[in-house]
């Protein structure tokens, strides 16, 4: 942990050091908390380059001072600014860029990761992963009766070492809302989130992911903080009648739109980058579900009039911009059935994919096939179809995504867990969880995070099955006129069209190129309807792919309206419409029809 007292001192002695050995150039920006190496500055600009090579030693001394005492100044207005969510900007030594990889993760808790590490135990346990894997029976029984006295911990970064696993979900604020290692910020010793400290020493972990090579995400438990809401009640979720409201589990929420609630979880954000988590990931991004038991009798101070889905879009939105000079990845996990829902109806949670989406770079849908009931994607018992759950779901994910001028990545939650709730329940072994990253895999979406709360992984899971090896991905498909979730421009205008005559016109939106349509989707709900068109009859026909991102598809069309008394109508027998792929799907380029007085059919 970094003690913040020092970190002005320590990051002087290093910078200073740095400057001296090598010889780096100090960014003209006092404000942006890095330092530029000589051969990351515009070569174009060749005047300022040897300009700086000629500053003596001396000079360069005062330039350091200089900035040292700028950035002093700063963290003294930032701690007047910030009080009791003070943490330190980034230190000025410190060249910090934003990563990106293809995360394939496991969840890991709190008291998991402060487990004793014995590096020769981690090898034993990626040896005997191995052993399975390649089903050597005398390394397997060699090695049985050793791995089993093996913590968890030590198997988790063993089958980081032998498998795909690339990255972990590590608990930094968990569902109780306790920290699992000791952080420093003023407000969370105040309300006392300290107490149950499971991670000793942060560096030390920060250290071993990183000599391991694994991505490291801080998971933060956001709206779902009962230490908060029972120290600070007046930032809890609030009875009409007075007092504080409680779920049916007698747990207390903080209020979505207090921005205290916003500014305790930046802060405790802030210190895990600091920390050295490349990703932040916020959990519990939402209200409490059984919104129609508690709606009547709650309040919301701060709402002033605001949707649900606003109040969590705004967060978004605020925590992007705080975050933004501390280059990191912001993640929102998210329930699997937003991918379907529209406009946050009928959860009542806050979630809607589009609004949530736009601030983030990674969308997380907890898509755990034993969290859907009967019927969903035509399952009886959705928790028997791991393969199609995760199809179905990441199929209008993606078609979500598609409506955003910059989509975040999408990277599901799978499930890693057997749930015997269920009526009809499956196991779920490394065959059913590898299942579900085929299915993924097949749309393009290569990264998973598996939900295991337990902490027990079979590392089998984690190696490549032979159905994976014959997958042939979107791009490099050899029928160009599918789209990303394989539909064709007809099969597409089919549902547009579908859509307009049954007026779902949530899909005639997300079948709309962007600049083709307002962002707002209530905004383009009223365009439409001020169309007063009424589709009566469709056929379409064939299509012609123009090229691989533009096609044209010829239909029949009739519909009717009415001004002034009078029944206008719009018909064609065979008309030519245009589709254009965004984002790799499919969307309908609508004409502009003009219905006329007839009385018979004509050509439009």
């Amino acid at each position: 942990m970094r003690k913040y007292p020092f970190l002005l001192t320590i990051t002087a002695l290093i910078i200073a050091l740095t400057l001296l050995v090598t010889g780096c150039q100090v960014s003209n920006n006092p404000l942006d908390g890095k330092v530029v190496q000589a051969d990351t500055i515009d070569t174009d600009n060749d005047e300022q380059i040897e300009d700086n090579k000629e500053l003596s030693e001396e000079e360069k001394k005062a330039e350091l001072d200089k900035k040292i005492e700028e950035r002093k100044i700063l963290e003294e207005q930032r701690k007047q600014e910030l009080g009791e969510f003070y943490v330190p900007l980034l230190p000025l030594d410190e060249e910090r860029k934003i990563e990106k990889i293809e995360a394939k993760g496991l969840f890991v808790t709190g008291h998991v990761a402060g487990m004793p590490i014995d590096k020769s135990n981690v090898e034993m346990y990626a040896q005997y992963a191995k052993a399975l894997h390649e089903k050597d029976n005398t390394k397997i029984n060699e090695l049985k009766s050793k791995v089993e006295k093996l913590n968890k911990f030590e198997r988790i970064l063993g089958i980081a070492v032998a498998t795909e696993i690339n990255s972990l979900v590590i608990d930094v604020k968990d569902d109780d809302g306790l920290m699992t290692y000791k952080s420093e910020i003023p407000i969370v010793e105040q309300v006392e989130a300290n107490r149950s400290i499971r991670i000793k020493d942060i560096n030390s972990l920060m250290e071993l992911l990183k000599e391991y090579d694994i991505y490291p995400i801080a998971r933060i438990v956001t709206f779902k903080d009962k230490n908060l809401a029972s120290h600070r009640t007046d930032h809890a979720i609030q009875l009409k009648s007075g007092g504080v409201w409680r779920d049916n589990k007698g747990v207390a929420w903080v209020n979505p739109y207090d921005k205290f609630v916003w500014n305790y979880d930046i802060a405790i954000a802030r210190e895990a980058i600091l920390n050295g988590f490349k990703e932040i990931q916020f959990d519990y991004i939402r209200f409490p579900d059984n919104a129609k038991k508690y709606n009547p009798i709650t309040e919301f101070p701060g709402r002033d009039g605001r949707a649900k889905d606003e109040a969590v879009e705004d967060f978004l939105e605020y925590a992007k911009q705080e975050l933004e000079q501390y280059k990191v990845n912001l993640a929102a996990d998210v329930f699997g059935v937003i991918t379907k829902s529209w406009d946050d109806k009928p959860e009542d949670i806050g979630q809607t994919w589009r609004k949530m989406a736009k601030s983030i770079d990674y969308m997380c849908p907890m898509i755990y096939p034993s969290h859907y009931g009967q019927g969903w994607y035509g399952y009886q018992v959705p928790d028997q179809e791991p393969y199609g759950v995760l199809a179905g779901a990441l199929k209008e994910a993606i078609e979500r995504n598609a409506s955003l001028e910059s989509p975040p990545i999408i990277r599901p939650w799978i499930q890693g867990f057997t749930a015997p709730w269920i009526k009809g329940h499956i196991n779920y072994t490394s065959k059913e969880i590898r299942e579900q990253i085929l299915a993924g895999k097949e749309l393009g979406i290569n990264e998973y995070i598996v939900w295991n709360a337990g902490n027990t992984y079979d590392p089998l899971a984690y190696f490549l099955s032979e159905a994976e090896k014959d997958v042939v991905t979107p791009d490099k498909r050899q029928d160009k006129e599918k789209d990303l979730i394989g539909r064709t421009p007809e099969s597409v205008l089919k549902d547009y069209l579908s859509a307009e005559k049954n007026k779902v016109f949530s899909k005639m939106y997300l079948l709309t190129p962007i600049k083709d349509r307002p962002y707002d989707y209530e905004e383009f709900k009223t365009g439409i309807e001020g169309l007063n068109l009424k589709l009566v009859k469709f056929e379409v026909k064939e299509y012609n792919l123009i090229d691989d991102n533009n096609a044209e598809v010829k239909l029949s069309y009739e519909y009717t309206s009415k001004a002034e008394e009078k029944e206008l109508k719009a018909i064609s027998e065979e008309d030519t419409w245009k589709l254009k792929k965004e984002h790799g799907i499919w969307k309908v380029i609508r004409p502009e029809l003009k219905p006329v007085q007839i009385e018979e059919k004509a050509s439009n």
